[in-house]
């Protein structure tokens, strides 16, 4: 029922956007896009409010030269262009504030037009994100499949063709609705710094949530946490700090906010521990790149070797690989008529491999090979799980826009926002 969507869908994801005979970049296009909406945002909320339009002018500046900059000094020092969201907030903010200090201008009010700015810069960048393959999601049954086009400009060539979930457009779509209420708590006139407030903790928590579905390597993790989710904790309590010391305006449910994200933690690491199947580690997103390593490695040994096309029934071989945590592959391809039948049997080296990590690692396996969910887990022994997929998924004919297999997949993506 869904399938024509998903195509279309598909066919709308583009790293470049043709706009008057000319090929721009999408995700800067939707970037520019995104701080022109976001500066017509600002300068409708500064008449609202009777603020001076020249401050705003100044304050544009501040934020297009501490961007720039930062974005060049991390340029310099990992010698890549990554742009990380919450180090460049954090510092437009701050040197916003210096900047209105020094022309003695109030702080707060202006605070809270710059942030919703951001973020409606923000909303349109996770677009730009979507149409190029940063920040993607995780292998999911549905989601955007990215082209040989992509991995041209950065996406990682180990995913093409992979269904990711397309969680750039569920955070889009979050940072819109946080920017339209908080545009409300400026207009109907709540205290100068409500809007910032509640922009701080309200994306904060939306964040938190949305980095559990992001799929990208190059995020930095700190006890089974992303920076971006200690950020949101760690300006949560900042804001509640803040309150506290009367400099923002305060309310009940940020300090409850800041606290159920630490509980959150908590709780989610003890669940983490005592989980046998090991979700975490097992679907990391560093781990599943080895798991599609390993299948790519299974596949060219099955190429290698060659079906047996005489045979109108035969077993190909068995080939195995492992990954770093342990986790053992090995695929087999027979041959029945003219459908190549392929199954696999997972393990781990301590031979302690749950059924639920045996049903974690066929799904996994299952969407990556682009093969239907429905399949048979039989448990075989000393730890050995077997996965028979049904037959009918094997004969189907292969997609002209997407490879089938998983060869030379490998290169990271550039962009860490």
């Amino acid at each position: 029922m869904f399938a024509p969507f998903k195509i279309r869908l598909d066919n709308l994801i583009h790293a470049e956007l043709r706009i008057v005979h000319r090929s721009f970049a999408a995700f800067q296009v939707c970037g520019y896009t995104g701080f022109l909406l976001g500066f017509m945002q600002s300068m409708i909320l500064v008449q609202r409010l009777g603020l001076s339009p020249l401050t705003l002018l100044g304050i544009t500046g501040v934020v297009i030269l501490t961007f720039w900059t930062l974005m060049m000094v991390t340029k310099i020092l990992a010698d890549q262009e990554i742009i990380v969201y919450y180090r460049h907030e954090i510092s437009v903010a701050a040197m916003t504030a210096l900047f209105l200090r020094l022309i003695g201008q109030p702080v707060l009010p202006y605070l809270d037009i710059t942030v919703l700015g951001i973020g409606l810069f923000v909303a349109c960048g996770r677009i730009g994100c979507l149409m190029v393959g940063c920040c993607h999601g995780r292998p999911w049954h549905w989601g955007v499949r990215y082209s040989d086009e992509h991995a041209h400009a950065g996406f990682p060539e180990y995913l093409v063709g992979v269904k990711l979930f397309p969680i750039q457009a569920v955070e889009s779509i979050f940072a819109l609705c946080v920017v339209a209420f908080g545009m409300v708590l400026v207009i109907k006139g709540y205290p100068p710094g409500s809007a910032l407030v509640f922009y701080i903790v309200g994306y904060g928590w939306g964040r938190f949530c949305i980095e559990f579905a992001r799929g990208d390597t190059l995020r930095r993790y700190l006890w089974g946490f992303s920076e971006a989710q200690w950020t949101s904790l760690l300006l949560g309590l900042a804001v509640v700090a803040g309150e506290r010391a009367k400099v923002l305006p305060a309310s009940t449910w940020h300090g409850a906010a800041a606290i159920a994200m630490g509980a959150s933690m908590v709780l989610i690491g003890i669940w983490r521990h005592l989980d046998d199947s090991h979700q975490f580690e097992l679907l990391h997103p560093r781990h599943v790149r080895e798991i599609i390593g390993a299948l790519d490695q299974l596949e060219r040994s099955t190429q290698q070797a060659g079906p047996d096309s005489e045979s109108s029934r035969c077993a190909v071989g068995i080939h195995l690989a492992r990954t770093s945590l342990g986790y053992r592959i090995s695929a087999g391809q027979s041959v029945v008529g003219s459908c190549a039948l392929r199954h696999y049997s997972v393990s781990k080296d301590s031979g302690s491999l749950s059924p639920r990590a045996a049903q974690i690692l066929s799904h996994l396996i299952a969407r990556l090979e682009e093969t239907p969910d429905s399949f048979k887990l039989i448990r075989g022994n000393e730890g050995v799980f077997h996965i028979l997929f049904d037959s009918s998924s094997d004969c189907r004919q292969p997609r002209a826009q997407y490879p089938e297999n998983l060869a030379a997949r490998r290169q990271l993506t550039r962009r860490a926002m």
